[in-house]
């Protein structure tokens, strides 16, 4: 019963720690749309990315708040 209770915490915090730095990287991704793209593609590729930002965003802040439940609880 125990050893169910550090697995599940383990993979969740390991699970939270990777969502968070996939968040970090998008947000600061290096900018090499304005290099390559054209300004089209510029364009989708910004949209592109906010979107990601957002998604991974609201992920991470959901695994964490599921973390914090299990510790507090």
């Amino acid at each position: 019963m125990i050893s169910d209770w550090i697995l599940n915490i383990a993979g969740l915090f390991l699970t939270t720690t990777g969502a968070l730095l996939i968040f970090l990287y998008l947000w600061r991704s290096p900018r090499f749309a304005e290099v390559w793209l054209t300004p089209q593609g510029q364009q989708a590729y910004a949209k592109h990315r906010r979107l990601l930002i957002f998604g991974v965003g609201l992920l991470a802040v959901w695994i964490l708040i599921q973390y914090l439940n299990i510790i507090l609880s």
